[in-house]
C-alpha cells in the first residue's frame, strides 16, 4: 500500500514496517497489520493480555519511549528497582533477575496525578505567597523611597539651617570686632590730640623763654613765669592689645556631630518562608529513631522560662529574674535586649507573621508588642492576668491565655486584632477546663493546646472550644509525676510537650494518643520549647540556662506506586 510522508509513517504497522496498521494493541501501544496480530499475541509478553482494536478505536493517549537497548520494543513495563521503563526483552534479561515490576501506564498515571497536584499546590498556595510577598516587597520599595526622600529633605533643609545659623554667627562677631576697633582707635585718637595739645603748649612756652631771654629786659625775666613741673611729665599712653581670630581646624569628622545619620539596616528574618500546613506532594516525614543533639548555647537566664524561634538561626528569649526579653543567634551571641516597663519577667511571648515580638506583661496587665527597641501596649485586661499567648494560622488572630486575680479560675480568649472573638473556659457540664493556662498553642487541624500547671496535665480543645481530651503523662515513660512545662506543634499534627520531672519530651498525636518519648539522655529539666523553620526543636532547659537544638524529624522522599490508576485525563 502506497503512503506519503507522514501518513505512510503513522499507519505502518510496527512489525513489518511495511503494510498499513488497520489494528492497534492498546496494551502494548503498537501499530499493527492485520497479518501482524498474531504474531504480535504469541510471541510478545505471553504473560501479557493483549487487548487489540481496530486502529480507529485504539487508545492513543499516551506515547510510549522506544527501548534503548530493543529499538523495535516499546517500554511498556516498569522497573521498581531501577526507577526507569524497560521493554518485555530487558525485563527477561539478567539485568533485571528478581526485580519487581509494575505496568508503565499505571505509573505514568501515578506520576502524571503527583505532578498535576504538585502544579495545582503551587498554582493555589505558593504562587499566591509570591504575589503577596511581590506586594510587600512593592511597598516596602515606594516606603524606602519615600523615607530616603523624606532623609535628603531633612539633611538640605539642616544644611541650609546650619550655613544660615553660622552666617548670623559671623555678621554677629563682625559686628562685636567692629564695635572693639571703633572703641580701641577712639581712645587712641584722644590720647594722641591731648598730646599734639600739651605739645603745643610746651612750644608755646619755649618760644616765650626764648623771646623772653634774647630782649635783655631785667624786668621782663624777673617776671615772666617759670612753669618748672608743668609740662616736665608725659601723660602715659594706653596699651590695647588687638583682638585675634584663630581659624578652626576644621575637618569632616567637626561636622560629623551636626549630621546625626543611622545607617539602614538590612536582615534576612529567615530563610524562608515555610508553608507548613501544606506539605509537597510525595513528601513524608517520620520520627528519627534516635533525636540528635545538632547544636546548644548558653543563655543570659539562669531560670530559663520561655523560647521563640525566629527563623532558623535566633531566638528570643525570657526568665523568671530579670524583666527583659533577649533575642539571640545559635552562637549564643546576645543581639537584642528589651527592658519590660514594670520589671517583672514576661509570662509568655509569641512572634508575629511579621517577625513583631509580642509579650505578656502581668505587672500591666497587658499584651505588648516590641517595635524598634520600645514596648507599646496593645491591650489591656483590668481582672485577668495574661499568663500565656501564641499566634494562630489565621492572620492577625492570638490566642492568649489568663488567669482571674483571685486565681480560682483560668481562660483562653481568641483575639482577632484587638478584638475578643472567643471566650473558651467552661465545658458542657459549666466545669472549668482548666484553672492556670500556663502555655498554649495551635495545632494544625485548629485544636486549641493547653498545659494547665494546677492540675497538671495538657488540655485539647476542638476550634470551637470544646472539650476533646486530656494527657497526663505515660505510664511506659514515667518516673516521677506528670509535670508539663514546654509546648509546641509540628506539621505532623502532633503535640510535644516538655516533661520537667521525667527530663524528657512527650510527642502525642492530635488525637491524644501517646507516640515517643524523646531526648531524655540530652535534656536536663526542659521548661521551653520551640520549632524552626526547620523543624528542629529548641529546647530551653530551666536550672542551666541552655538552649539545645534537637532534630526529631527526618524526610524522606515518597516513591509509592500503589495508588488506584484512576484517570487524570
Amino acid at each position: 500500500m502506497a503512503h506519503s510522508g507522514l501518513t505512510q509513517n503513522y499507519l505502518t504497522c510496527e512489525l513489518c514496517e511495511s503494510d498499513a496498521a488497520l489494528m492497534h494493541c492498546n496494551s502494548c501501544h503498537v501499530k499493527l497489520c492485520s497479518d501482524c496480530v498474531g504474531k504480535h499475541v504469541t510471541t510478545h509478553n505471553k504473560t501479557k493480555h493483549h487487548e487489540v482494536a481496530g486502529f480507529k478505536y485504539r487508545n492513543c493517549d499516551v506515547t510510549l519511549p522506544a527501548c534503548q537497548n530493543h529499538p523495535c520494543q516499546k517500554c511498556d513495563i516498569f522497573c521498581n528497582d531501577c526507577d526507569e521503563p524497560v521493554c518485555s526483552k530487558c525485563m527477561a534479561s539478567s539485568d533485571h533477575k528478581q526485580h519487581q515490576f509494575d505496568d508503565v501506564t499505571k505509573i505514568y498515571i501515578s506520576r502524571r496525578l503527583l505532578l498535576l497536584q504538585e502544579a495545582s499546590y503551587f498554582e493555589t498556595t505558593v504562587i499566591p505567597q509570591y504575589d503577596k510577598m511581590e506586594s510587600l516587597l512593592d511597598m516596602k520599595i515606594s516606603k524606602l523611597s519615600q523615607d530616603y526622600s523624606s532623609v535628603l529633605n531633612k539633611m538640605v533643609s539642616e544644611e541650609e539651617a546650619l550655613h544660615e545659623t553660622i552666617r548670623k554667627l559671623f555678621h554677629r562677631k563682625k559686628e562685636e570686632t567692629l564695635i572693639m576697633r571703633e572703641r580701641d582707635l577712639k581712645v587712641l585718637h584722644e590720647q594722641r590730640n591731648g598730646l599734639a595739645c600739651s605739645k603745643s603748649n610746651v612750644q608755646t612756652l619755649v618760644s616765650k623763654y626764648k623771646t623772653v631771654c634774647g630782649s635783655n629786659d631785667v624786668e621782663e625775666v624777673l617776671t615772666c613765669p617759670f612753669e618748672k613741673d608743668q609740662y616736665r611729665r608725659i601723660p602715659p599712653i594706653a596699651e590695647i592689645t588687638s583682638p585675634t581670630f584663630t581659624p578652626t581646624d576644621v575637618d569632616e569628622k567637626f561636622f560629623e556631630q551636626f549630621v546625626n545619620l543611622t545607617p539602614s539596616v538590612q536582615t534576612l528574618k529567615s530563610r524562608g518562608q515555610r508553608l507548613v500546613s501544606a506539605p509537597s506532594i510525595g513528601e513524608k516525614k517520620e520520627l528519627l529513631q534516635e533525636a540528635e543533639l545538632v547544636g546548644s548555647f548558653h543563655g543570659v537566664y539562669e531560670e530559663l522560662r520561655r523560647v521563640r524561634c525566629i527563623g532558623n538561626e535566633q531566638a528570643w528569649l525570657s526568665g523568671s529574674a530579670h524583666g527583659t526579653l533577649t533575642r539571640m543567634n545559635m552562637s549564643g551571641q546576645v543581639l537584642e535586649t528589651v527592658t519590660v516597663t514594670h520589671g517583672y519577667a514576661p509570662k509568655d511571648m509569641a512572634i508575629m507573621a511579621d517577625q513583631q515580638l509580642i509579650y505578656c506583661d502581668v505587672g500591666n496587665l497587658s499584651i505588648n508588642a516590641v517595635k524598634n527597641g520600645n514596648s507599646k501596649v496593645i491591650s489591656r485586661f483590668n481582672k485577668w492576668l495574661p499568663t500565656s499567648i501564641c499566634t494562630t494560622s489565621k492572620a492577625g488572630s492570638l490566642l492568649v491565655g489568663m488567669i482571674s486575680k483571685d486565681q480560682r479560675s483560668g481562660r483562653v480568649v481568641r483575639y482577632v486584632g484587638t478584638k475578643a472573638k472567643q471566650k473558651m473556659q467552661f465545658d458542657e457540664k459549666h466545669q472549668d477546663l482548666f484553672k492556670k493556662p500556663s502555655s498554649v498553642a495551635e495545632n494544625i487541624n485548629e485544636n486549641v493546646c493547653v498545659i494547665d500547671s494546677s492540675a497538671p496535665c495538657l488540655v485539647v480543645l476542638g476550634r470551637s472550644g470544646l472539650f476533646r481530651f486530656r494527657y497526663n503523662g505515660s505510664e511506659r515513660t514515667r518516673t516521677y509525676s506528670f509535670y508539663p512545662s514546654g509546648l509546641a506543634t509540628d506539621s505532623m499534627g502532633q503535640i510535644i510537650v516538655g516533661d520537667r520531672m521525667n527530663t524528657c519530651l512527650d510527642i502525642v498525636d492530635k488525637d491524644g494518643q501517646f507516640v515517643r518519648s524523646l531526648a531524655g539522655s540530652i535534656l536536663n529539666i526542659p521548661s521551653a520549647i520551640s520549632i524552626d523553620d526547620e523543624e528542629n526543636l529548641w529546647v530551653g532547659e530551666f536550672h542551666t540556662g541552655q538552649v539545645k537544638i534537637i532534630k526529631y524529624l527526618q524526610v524522606s522522599e515518597g516513591n509509592d506506586h500503589s495508588q488506584d490508576d484512576q484517570s487524570v485525563f
